[in-house]
């Protein structure tokens, strides 16, 4: 079956529906859906990009694609997205088939097509057929926490450590006459100002340091206000927030689809001392989550870190994986590697 390729930026709305429809069939999963990746593709994407549309009725597929170098090219992955843009419909065949067409279809002379961030747990790649041509690159290690039984007794199996130390912070806090309150918001009018305040928090840490925090102004501000504000329209976003004697100081950007609750960004105020804010956060939305009986998985699709072990030891690797025209590339890049190191090594002694 033929691969044919439009200009992302100009075709993708147009082709938003069949995107939907191919991810539906394979799951539903929220951050693959096109409000996810319109507004990725508006604010992050470039003319070089390539939106690939398979056309088979029984094995459709999407992508939306980008040169990463000469004669390679990859799944659209800018660093907001947890996972690659790319939709395969169908079961039951070896996925890498399309893949092949798709490399032999692209523009130029295409050596290779990578496929980022999948999760084992939901991709399309799962009955990958070894292969040569084919070779898989481990990513990061993710966190996710099942939610089941009472929160009481979840909270009983947390480490003493934690337990004691958010207790502790709590009753000096009150003892001081401190208020903390907290809230989860999923209205659309009130997105502008829940992303104005988190670009606040993020900016008071060394994101904002280093120039990479959410602004209200700049082009993550913009992403996460008009994608949050796409979902909270259809009742999948919510915003949480933890106030401290009536401000903001800690807040959770999350969506939720089919009883998972997706955790996109954490920020909290980090010029506020004696408070572990992101974790007393965590606590109440874990909280609430276990009392509502409505999510059975939180993820959190970053890279694990040691604040993620203290709610969940529930820990996956997720993947790249690169395909090649033929068997020989690899092979040539290896050597072609090997010779160089080789070269510099040699330099180095001389």
């Amino acid at each position: 079956m033929s691969w044919r390729f439009h200009n992302a930026l100009d075709s993708f709305p147009a082709f938003s529906k069949d995107w939907d429809d191919i991810n539906r069939q394979m799951g539903n999963h929220i951050l693959l859906d096109s409000r996810f990746f319109g507004p990725l593709l508006r604010h992050f994407g470039s003319e070089k990009m390539l939106l690939a549309v398979r056309d088979d009725a029984r094995e459709p597929g999407m992508a939306l694609i980008e040169p990463r170098k000469r004669g390679f090219w990859q799944t659209f992955q800018p660093g907001q997205a947890p996972l690659g843009a790319i939709h395969l419909g169908g079961h039951g065949y070896d996925p890498s088939q399309p893949i092949r067409e798709l490399i032999r279809a692209l523009p130029g002379y295409a050596l290779g097509f990578s496929v980022t961030q999948q999760d084992p747990d939901f991709t399309c790649f799962a009955s990958l057929n070894g292969s040569a041509a084919v070779e898989t690159l481990e990513y990061i290690q993710t966190p996710r926490l099942t939610i089941k039984g009472k929160y009481e007794d979840y909270w009983k199996q947390r480490s003493k450590n934690l337990t004691h130390n958010l207790s502790r912070q709590r009753r000096r806090l009150k003892e001081q006459g401190g208020v903390l309150e907290f809230a989860m918001d999923r209205s659309f009018e009130t997105v502008a100002d829940a992303i104005q305040e988190y670009g606040l928090l993020e900016s008071s840490g060394w994101k904002g340091g280093e120039g990479s925090a959410v602004a209200a102004d700049n082009l993550q501000g913009h992403f996460y206000r008009e994608m949050l504000g796409d979902f909270c329209r259809g009742g999948e976003a919510v915003i949480y927030r933890l106030r401290l004697n009536g401000k903001t100081v800690a807040s959770d950007l999350c969506l939720e689809r089919n009883g998972t609750l997706f955790i996109l960004k954490t920020a909290y105020d980090e010029s506020v001392q004696g408070l572990s804010l992101g974790l007393l956060l965590h606590q109440e939305i874990f909280r609430s989550v276990f009392n509502n009986g409505k999510i059975r998985i939180i993820e959190f699709y970053g890279q694990l870190r040691d604040w993620h072990t203290k709610w969940t030891s529930e820990i996956r690797t997720m993947y790249h994986i690169n395909f090649y025209r033929s068997a020989w590339v690899p092979k040539a890049r290896k050597f072609f590697k090997s010779a160089v190191a080789l070269r510099c090594e040699s330099k180095s002694d001389s």
